[in-house]
């Protein structure tokens, strides 16, 4: 009951901070999402020393240059070829300095590092282009329907699940959960330009927006505890009591961002 208390008070405020962050402007969710960065990246290095895995100090360079030329130089509208040439040179010299460090397999700490620049930094960096690009509002839905998702995927699958998801990867994740989950999730979506109205998307966009989460999500879940699973630890960290740590809380995040993008992208071209 303890732990349950402690999870949930954590929860709480960890959501109200992700909301007051997105529902404040450009410059606070920049900085918010700067620290959470920060600290996702920590953690992925730690994550590695598990199993002698040190990569070097560039590779927080490359993902810290590389979230902010991304988040910040989108809001002054100077995010163009020349931004992503900088991008590219920076993770060139981080690769060649992780081969050449002498380190025991060196093809694997660069695989590594370019891993934790695209699956942490650029997608961290990607909320502020969404919240620029599409609204704040868009943002908050996607982050509601992301929690959504988890939540039912948890309860449905602790109600009826039967047959397992992904065991090998993740024995609690059930398909009743997860199908249970994504019909519940997209019905909500439907509903938010409704509850939402300063929403800029229709119902029906909403609701395709709901699956790509669903499904990106759930990938970006699976791949985590595929990481966690393949170094041997429970959590990425113990920042958020109850819950783990950052990157435990954004899994989902990290993997569904990315694919969001993409989705309003397209739909804004039909």
């Amino acid at each position: 009951m303890k732990n349950l208390i402690l999870r949930t008070c954590t929860g709480i405020a960890f959501v109200a901070l992700v909301v007051a962050a997105v529902l404040s402007g450009d410059i606070i969710l920049l900085n918010v999402f700067m620290v959470f960065a920060c600290i996702g990246l920590y953690e992925y290095v730690k994550l590695l020393d598990t199993k002698n895995i040190r990569i070097s100090w560039w590779f927080y360079v490359t993902a810290l240059v590389t979230y902010f030329l991304l988040a910040y130089m989108r809001s002054v509208k100077l995010l163009d070829v020349h931004v992503m040439l900088i991008i590219l040179t920076l993770m060139a010299c981080m690769l060649l300095l992780e081969v050449f460090r002498r380190q025991y397999e060196p093809i694997v700490t660069a695989a590594y590092s370019v891993l934790g620049v695209v699956w942490i930094a650029i997608p961290m960096s990607l909320v502020n282009i969404l919240a620029y690009d599409y609204g704040k509002w868009t943002l908050l839905v996607m982050f509601i329907l992301l929690w959504l998702s988890d939540t039912l995927a948890y309860c449905v699958g602790s109600l009826l699940g039967r047959h397992k998801l992904c065991e090998r990867i993740s024995p609690k994740k059930t398909w009743e959960g997860s199908i249970g989950s994504a019909l519940l999730t997209m019905t909500a979506a439907g509903f938010m330009p409704l509850i939402i109205p300063q929403l800029s998307l229709t119902v029906w966009q909403t609701v395709g927006m709901a699956g790509v989460i669903i499904v990106s999500g759930t990938m970006g879940d699976l791949f985590e505890s595929l990481l966690k699973r393949s170094l041997n630890v429970k959590d990425s960290g113990n920042i958020l009591p109850g819950h783990g740590g950052i990157l435990d809380r954004f899994d989902s995040m990290l993997a569904a961002v990315p694919f969001v993008l993409l989705y309003l992208v397209i739909i804004n071209l039909l």
